[in-house]
């Protein structure tokens, strides 16, 4: 079996191309960032001229209505001249129509630069993809060398004990990204978990509030069709709560424990009995305030679950700017141990090509 030291030179030449085409691709990515922004820039400014078109367009149709108004009104030309005040009209004309083509004049300009920068986005849109052909070919050498690093570097190599440094510093780097990301990925979901929980406890403070409409109809002789609809609305109200204390046991599960449990919460019902056998002014009005209750706790069950997210909103931010560092320990892990590869490869080629130089010059 071959050695690493062996491995290294037959895969010499291989390495010094790729190198080569990394070295020539490098600028690809910064100069592609700074392109978007060009980008972005000539697409607002397409935008505004195009409005600017528009606007002159319209301003152009009506000078040329009052252009047409003036060099074609008969009448108007024969009351100046009775009037005496025929070059008034002539000077009147004159104006529209100076007016007119000052327009036209301003429109050629917007359309003029409209098409100037019609043509530069398309020319900056075939230099992004320019840009893109030269980032693919940037990464399919960045894999292959890659490739061939792990092919000769992978495991133990005894003969290069700093790249088995370095290697596990790269493997420990993106354990701990990979680590870090899932930790994240669990955050968001726990927010979106949170957020359902606060809609839902909207959505029953809402109902709570079309039940006390109703309720406070009834007190005042809204009859059994007030009854109805204020069980009705309490009804979706628990419904919603219902629904609310599902999530927040799933968020509970998502966060490990992170987001405590609901606080309590009690939706108030009606019942047959009260609301028609004993259905008076003061049985509506004590039902009246055992909603106002239940608001109250859906209220505060609102409060905690707001604050619960805003928790995991923090933790999510922590966690966020975490990954980001991990991110960039483990694109500086990666690029050491590239960097150390490439030594150990420099130094084995330029043995072997001292060791064939002295095997040409002996006697």
């Amino acid at each position: 079996m071959a050695s690493t030291t062996e491995r290294i030179q037959t895969s010499a030449e291989r390495n010094r191309l790729l190198l080569s085409i990394l070295s020539e691709t490098d600028y690809a990515l910064p100069a592609l960032q700074q392109h978007e922004s060009y980008l972005g820039d000539l697409e607002r400014q397409r935008k505004d001229a195009t409005k600017w078109v528009e606007g002159v367009d319209k301003m152009r149709k009506k000078e040329l209505k009052e252009h047409k108004k003036y060099r074609d009104s008969v009448m108007k030309r024969f009351a100046y001249k009775v009037s005496g005040n025929k070059d008034k009209f002539e000077e009147k004309a004159a104006k529209e129509e100076r007016e007119y083509f000052d327009v036209l004049q301003e429109e050629h300009k917007a359309k003029e630069q409209v098409q100037s920068l019609e043509a530069l986005y398309e020319e900056a849109m075939a230099y992004k993809t320019e840009l893109h052909g030269i980032m693919s070919r940037h990464s399919s050498a960045q894999h292959d060398l890659d490739t061939l690093y792990d092919a000769i570097f992978d495991g133990p190599t005894p003969e290069f004990p700093e790249e088995d440094s370095m290697e596990r510093a790269a493997k420990e780097a993106l354990q701990a990204y990979h680590d870090t990301k899932v930790r994240v990925e669990v955050e968001l979901e726990v927010i979106k978990t949170l957020s359902a929980v606060v809609r839902h406890l909207d959505e029953a403070l809402y109902h709570i509030e079309d039940a006390l409409d109703h309720s406070r109809m009834d007190m005042f002789g809204g009859g059994t069709i007030s009854d109805m609809m204020e069980r009705n609305a309490l009804h979706k109200a628990e419904l919603s709560t219902q629904e609310a204390q599902r999530l927040m046991k799933q968020a509970q599960r998502q966060s490990k424990r992170q987001v405590t449990r609901m606080l309590p919460v009690h939706i108030a019902h009606g019942s047959i009995l009260s609301d028609v056998v004993f259905d008076n002014i003061f049985t509506d009005m004590a039902f009246h305030d055992k909603i106002k209750a239940s608001r109250a706790e859906v209220q505060r069950c609102r409060l905690d679950a707001d604050c619960q997210l805003a928790d995991a909103r923090s933790r999510y931010q922590q966690l966020d700017q975490a990954v980001q560092e991990k991110a960039q320990g483990l694109e500086t892990a990666r690029s050491e141990l590239q960097h150390t590869r490439e030594l150990i490869f420099g130094q084995a080629t330029a043995a072997a090509s001292g060791s064939d130089q002295r095997g040409t010059t002996s006697p």
